[in-house]
């Protein structure tokens, strides 16, 4: 690349030689150490390049030979400078151009927010606007980018992490939020065991607090499985207590229920194959629609941004996104009975599982529906062996 800008600033000539003796030519500039290149033969002769030095240095050896010389194209800048020295307005756009790649580094022209969030991306950008970032501002004007990942951080609730990436004419703000932490009680704090929901216990293993449950015996949801509320005294003495956080597993066989109604026919959505090409130039992070008009009743869209990045520079403004939008055919299909009833097992069953707890094992289910027309009515029971046990703060009104 380099060698090809210095042949352009020093300039060359693509001259094209016929006769006789072509090649004699050739092996002649070559011992007199002129400089040619690009050698490619044609039809009735050859055509080559060379510096201008060396071409004036060929008359000598073109007499010798007995070929001719003719000049197919002249190239390079001072070639180029004289043909357009009098198109001001040519040199006008280049200063123009030039003058905005000089400054465009400069200046903030775009601000984006990337990541998975939730705050107000109002209060975002007025916390980044508080420290100099914003669209139009003097980069030399920013405060320091550890400063604002701070700020960011510290003054929204719920943002663990950011980041703010420079890339020329866009400053990129990159977030990530914090998840909810677990909610942990202290084991100091007084706590009772309740049930979860109906079952039959087969196994209560008691770690702390006094039991309330026995094995083989059936319990409802929000009955008390074991009590913060210890009692420590001897029968016939007076009642002393002591307050424990309760720990225990009780295992119990438990059945979990969903129903729904589900339909017999079924919309697919097919591609016709045809698509169509449709164009936003972004300038500046401001949208511009090229070419919107779809044409399609329906249609999927699958968007691709290209940005147009300056080497050294960065990040320009300028940018195209290309958003592919191909049609779509729905025809509707009807299901059979065993489809019907596939879809919705695989769709209660999924309910359900979303509200179990850790570790339940599944022993059994059944499956029971009715058909109205074109409507099924189908109820899920699904049978569980699990831990219904779970802590809540403790009740000494049913603890006593």
């Amino acid at each position: 690349m380099l060698k090809k800008i210095f042949k352009f600033i020093k300039g060359y000539v693509i001259i094209e030689i016929t006769g006789n003796n072509k090649e004699r030519f050739v092996n002649m500039c070559l011992n007199n150490f002129l400089n040619i290149y690009d050698v490619v033969p044609i039809e009735d002769g050859l055509v080559m390049k060379t510096d201008r030095s060396s071409f004036f240095s060929m008359r000598r050896l073109v007499k010798k030979c007995g070929v001719r010389v003719r000049i197919v194209r002249k190239c390079g800048a001072m070639h180029t400078l004289r043909l357009y020295h009098r198109r001001y307005g040519f040199f006008a756009a280049g200063a123009a151009v030039a003058m905005f790649l000089f400054f465009l580094p400069q200046y903030v022209l775009c601000v984006e927010i990337d990541g998975e969030y939730n705050a107000d991306e109002s209060e975002i950008r007025q916390v980044l606007r508080e420290h100099g970032v914003y669209p139009g501002a003097r980069k030399k004007n920013i405060d320091d980018l550890s400063e604002i990942k701070d700020a960011i951080v510290f003054d929204i609730d719920g943002i663990n992490w950011a980041w703010l990436y420079d890339e020329g004419a866009r400053m990129r703000l990159q977030i990530q939020e914090s998840s909810p932490k677990p909610k942990v009680n202290d084991k100091s704090t007084p706590m009772d065991i309740v049930a979860a929901h109906d079952g039959f216990v087969t196994r209560a293993d008691v770690y702390r607090g006094e039991r309330h449950v026995s094995i083989g015996t059936s319990v409802a949801a929000g009955d008390t499985l074991v009590s913060g509320k210890v009692a420590v005294f001897p029968l016939g003495a007076e009642e002393r207590y002591m307050y424990v956080h309760s720990a225990a597993k009780v295992i119990a066989d438990t059945v979990r229920t969903e129903s729904g109604k589900f339909s017999t026919t079924e919309t697919l959505r097919i591609r016709t194959g045809r698509a169509r090409a449709l164009l936003t130039l972004s300038i500046f992070g401001r949208d511009i629609d090229l070419f919107r008009r779809v044409g399609y009743a329906d249609y999927d869209e699958n968007k691709i941004r290209h940005d147009l990045d300056i080497p050294v520079i960065g990040y320009s403004g300028l940018s195209l996104t290309v958003t592919t939008a191909r049609e779509i055919r729905q025809v509707q299909r009807e299901l059979t009975e065993d489809e019907v009833l596939a879809r919705a097992s695989e769709v209660l069953e999924e309910r359900i599982c979303k509200k179990l707890g850790a570790r339940a094992v599944r022993t059994d289910e059944e499956l029971a529906f009715a058909k109205n027309g074109d409507v099924y009515s189908v109820e899920l029971r699904m049978h569980l062996k699990e831990n219904i046990g779970i802590e809540v703060p403790l009740n000494e009104e049913l603890s006593g």
